[in-house]
């Protein structure tokens, strides 16, 4: 019973922060669209949704967020699609260093 009540507030913030990533993914950010990927794939928060995390990630890749680009990539059967996949996360990683360069 004691297991049960500590995992309840474990639970609960898992549960908010599925909600918090949802709005901010709704918003356009898609590191926050990666992460809830993330936790869609996982059943972090709510039930599993493979459909869901698999449309949140090619939506985060759709903005060229190099992680998501990537994971793309490395789940990807067609080896020209995966290797065009890795190049424009390259391609988005040098740009977020350069960004970070001028900051």
């Amino acid at each position: 019973m004691l297991l049960a009540a500590l995992a309840l507030p474990a639970l609960a913030d898992a549960n908010a922060a599925r909600r918090r990533l949802q709005q901010r993914a709704e918003g356009g950010e898609p590191a926050a669209m990666f992460l809830l990927a993330h936790m869609l794939a996982d059943g972090e928060g709510g039930p599993p949704d493979a459909a869901g995390a698999r449309a949140w990630l090619e939506r985060a890749a759709a903005l060229e967020y190099p992680e998501a680009l990537q994971e793309l990539a490395l789940n990807e059967p067609d080896p020209e699609r995966a290797e065009a996949l890795m190049r424009a996360a390259a391609h988005a990683l040098a740009h977020r260093a350069h960004a970070a360069d001028r900051h």
